[in-house]
């Protein structure tokens, strides 16, 4: 059933984009944006694309993931081929270039050729749609078309597919077509990479149904008890509060640190797979003073070990070049098969410094300071103006939340879910810097 299911919504996948770019436009794509000074506003094909994209996102499809991955990936090249696509290239996308060249690299000399082609297909989708952002944006109107379309979507997701299905109607979440979505970490990582739309949202319109809404995701990813989504939620509200609201979000940011304390003590569920034997028994004071959740104290579902052994077996022989690109997965997956280990390896980093080395480490690192030096710089500026701060607030703390899942889930397995989001925000950046600079 799952199988039917997944085969059609890749038809129908098909048949959209052909619809998207084959057709002439339509009603579909143009909006009313104003109610006292309404105006027509008729989105560009790309970004009705983008936000195709991030909605249809969660659609995992089961044993067709790779042809969803194929699809979207042939259909960026050929938008780069006929010219849909604007390749920038500035520090930012130099940074990224520079890490993408050494996976290469690291992927020439790896023995595990075909788990390495794949990973260069999934670092290099990021960067692909990096550049569609950039060519979709235009103005401030498709920005807000794409924050309200989105933010629609990613309600209805946490209502049918995260913690509220999970806890109250099982008989859906578990059903074939739940099978379908990516569910659990991966859709709290989505959600995680997103969270940044309802808290812009608020920012820029001072509605509360946009704070209802982030509460409401933030709800989804705490009935399931997923932490790694809790702590990049928790890292998208401190970078985005203090990127826009700046000295006076420091008391936002106490109160932010005092609920996550909060969740991790008294939150049942969350305790328990935080401390396990000793679970309810754990203070604020071990915790401030003690250093209770530090990561040899806490719960890492056998995590550690598994990170201990492969990083032994991978990175300490070739600690500044690693031992190829894709030989940790290939591990895992003969161990998946062999004696029934976790398929996946659960931290990007790991899996970076093991294939890649230290050299893969620091390139993904510099990528990461570089992003935040340049979007804060302009952040900052008081010349710069109110939608350039918007999209790098976006891009930065969507960045940030990213950054630290992929420290403890497989980020980049389905980097179509969640780590595409932050790159498309730097895509409208960029943009909204050079229509800035150009005007």
């Amino acid at each position: 059933m799952t199988q039917i299911i997944s085969i059609t919504c890749l038809a129908v996948f098909i048949c959209w984009i052909w619809k998207i770019y084959f057709t002439p436009f339509g009603n579909q794509r143009i909006f009313r944006i104003g109610k006292n000074d309404p105006r027509l506003f008729m989105m560009s094909k790309e970004m009705y694309f983008v936000i195709f994209t991030v909605c249809t996102a969660p659609f995992f499809l089961s044993s067709l993931s790779l042809a969803k991955y194929g699809l979207w990936f042939l259909v960026l090249c050929l938008l780069i081929v006929y010219k849909r696509i604007t390749i920038k290239w500035e520090i930012i996308t130099f940074s990224y270039g520079l890490f993408f060249c050494w996976l290469f690299i690291s992927f020439l000399t790896s023995p595990a050729k075909f788990e390495g082609f794949m990973l260069l297909i999934k670092y290099s989708i990021p960067i692909l749609f990096l550049w569609l952002g950039y060519s979709a944006i235009d103005d401030e109107y498709s920005l807000f078309i794409f924050l309200k379309r989105v933010f629609v979507a990613i309600i209805v997701y946490a209502f049918f597919i995260g913690g509220f299905c999970a806890q109250f109607m099982p008989w859906l979440y578990y059903s074939p077509v739940g099978a379908v979505f990516l569910t659990y970490a991966g859709f709290a990582d989505y959600l995680t990479a997103l969270f940044v739309i309802p808290l812009i949202l608020f920012g820029i319109t001072k509605k509360t149904v946009y704070l209802w809404g982030a509460l409401w995701l933030l709800l989804s990813t705490l009935l399931e008890a997923v932490r790694t989504g809790l702590g990049g939620m928790f890292f998208v509200t401190i970078f985005a509060s203090f990127l826009w609201y700046k000295v006076k979000s420091i008391p936002f940011i106490a109160i932010s640190f005092v609920l996550a304390l909060a969740i991790v003590l008294y939150v049942p569920e969350v305790n328990r797979k935080f401390f396990m034997d000793k679970a309810g028994k754990v203070t604020p004071t071990d915790i401030i003073e003690k250093d209770a959740m530090s990561l040899d104290k806490i719960g890492t579902s056998g995590r550690s070990a598994m990170w201990e052994t492969i990083l032994k077996k991978y990175h300490k022989p070739q600690p500044y070049t690693g031992s190829g690109l894709g030989i940790a997965m290939r591990q895992m997956r003969h161990w998946n098969q062999s004696k029934g280990f976790a398929a996946l390896i659960h931290n990007d980093y790991v899996q970076i410094l093991s294939e890649t080395g230290y050299v893969g480490i620091f390139l993904i690192g510099a990528f990461y300071l570089v992003l935040l030096l340049k979007t804060v710089t302009y952040i900052f500026s008081p010349s710069s103006s109110s939608r350039v701060k918007i999209v790098g607030t976006m891009a930065v703390s969507s960045m940030a939340g990213v950054a630290f899942s992929m420290g403890f889930d497989n980020v980049v397995s389905h980097s179509m879910t969640s780590l595409i989001m932050p790159f498309i925000f730097v895509g409208f950046f960029l943009k909204f810097v050079d229509l800035e600079q150009a005007s």
